[in-house]
């Protein structure tokens, strides 16, 4: 039986004008959405009806976001607001002419832009100055079979009505490990809890450890919550092509040498601040000549992240070893982790750990810690040690810069390992999740 899916697409609608910087929970959102759409089993519609802001902007911004990926996604997409007035088909057709930069509030040029803003005006003015319209968030929860929110909170029962509701989870971080947050971070995440009922909604974990750590804080059934590991993308492989190493070195400003990588948006939970000083110690009691160390990752994205570069301070003699890249593209990613010695990720605390994950899909040797769902991504095919001890990471670090055979065996072990992860999986368990969630609707 085809299973009707309405899977809410509002976070990727909010990247619509800033695409450079979607990443993390935005990027996985997007690829079990693509694979989603590639099943005979799953009838995927889009929605948008998660967001928090004006329903007829978040409905826009995500249709643009669907028609400029539609190639991707074999499904479609359903406006998701209404008008009071019976003008839903005029608001949708005169804002989704518009080009994105537009909508986002850039003027544009030329007659059609004029047009096109006078309208939206009208409009506007219509439904929100004087009050004759109003617009208001829609959805037919008749139509669907499971409604899917992949990370914003579930939206009011009064309008998902009784469709079955499936909500993913990432971590409990902003919950169980509150240091390593914002305060803002937590209070949205409890709101996401809040939004979920245990005894009649479902959940998709992307890890075990995750499924376990969520199951005890909320007294869900085990039975109602799914694990859908994550994959690395098809474009992360062994970039074997020295001189595309070369290219992506210079557009970031490696300079000539051995370097070790870490890829995270600087956080205090990524544990970079112990990292530097442990390569700081490594350049002080060892023969390590021109041996970087390559931290890449957006500030944007990150928060909370003084320490780590007072640490980068930390070594006058040392302090140029230490390379911020800033935001990395994602097509360049697979010839960084290529051109790395190993890849290093120390974290406190991870609900997957895709970065140790795509540098293992790129064949190349990972150091990461033995604590929350990482053991689960790394297995025996990396070096593990505790995240706080500065004796284990140093002597693994030292390892692989001194010892190829070393560096070859892991590479080879980590592209065996990254080949049992993939997104057809992560999709075929959330396809589970649908089948139990509609299955009990219907009393199978």
């Amino acid at each position: 039986m085809t299973i009707r899916v309405a899977y809410d697409i509002s976070l990727l609608g909010q990247y619509l004008d800033r695409a450079e910087s979607m990443c993390g929970i935005a990027r996985v959102y997007e690829e079990v959405l693509f694979e989603l759409s590639k099943r005979d089993d799953v009838d995927v519609t889009a929605v948008s009806i998660c967001g928090e802001g004006d329903p007829l902007q978040d409905s826009i911004q995500s249709h643009q976001y669907f028609r400029a990926n539609e190639e991707r996604i074999r499904a479609r997409y359903v406006p998701s607001f209404s008008s009071r007035l019976g003008l839903t088909g005029l608001y949708h057709n005169a804002f989704s002419a518009c080009p994105p930069e537009e909508l986002a509030g850039g003027a544009g040029r030329g007659v059609g832009a004029a047009l096109r803003r006078g309208g939206r005006s009208v409009l506007y003015r219509l439904s929100y100055k004087y009050g004759i319209d109003s617009l208001r968030r829609s959805f037919d929860g008749g139509s669907y079979d499971v409604f899917h929110s992949s990370y914003l909170r579930l939206p009011p029962r009064d309008l998902t009505g009784e469709v079955p509701r499936v909500l993913t989870i990432y971590d409990l971080i902003p919950v169980l490990a509150r240091e390593y947050v914002t305060p803002v971070m937590t209070s949205l995440f409890e709101q996401i809890l809040e939004s979920l009922d245990v005894e009649r909604d479902w959940v998709t974990c992307i890890s075990q450890h995750t499924k376990d750590e969520f199951c005890e804080y909320t007294g869900m059934s085990p039975e109602r919550a799914f694990v859908t590991p994550l994959a690395a993308a098809p474009h992360f492989h062994p970039v074997e092509d020295a001189k595309q190493i070369e290219e992506v070195r210079r557009r970031y400003g490696l300079p000539e040498g051995a370097y070790f990588l870490s890829l995270a948006a600087p956080q205090p939970r990524k544990n970079l601040a112990h990292l530097i000083r442990c390569f700081f110690r490594l350049l002080a009691e060892q023969n390590l000549p021109d041996t970087y160390l390559v931290l890449a990752g957006s500030t944007a994205q990150g928060w909370m992240y003084d320490e780590i570069f007072a640490a980068a301070e930390g070594s006058e003699r040392h302090r140029s070893r230490v390379v911020f890249t800033g935001y990395a593209r994602d097509e360049d990613l697979a010839a960084l982790y290529s051109g790395a010695l190993a890849f290093v990720f120390p974290s406190l605390y991870e609900g997957f750990g895709l970065p140790p994950l795509e540098a293992m899909a790129c064949g190349t040797p990972v150091v990461t810690s033995n604590v929350t769902a990482l053991p689960e991504v790394v297995g025996d095919a990396g070096i593990m040690v505790a995240p706080t001890d500065a004796d284990a990471l140093c002597a693994a670090m030292l390892s692989l810069a001194s010892d190829e055979g070393l560096r070859r065996e892991l590479g080879r072990r980590g592209l065996e390992r990254a080949s049992g992860f993939s997104w057809k999986n992560c999709a075929e368990q959330t396809v589970r999740a649908y089948r139990a969630a509609s299955g009990a609707r219907a009393g199978r």
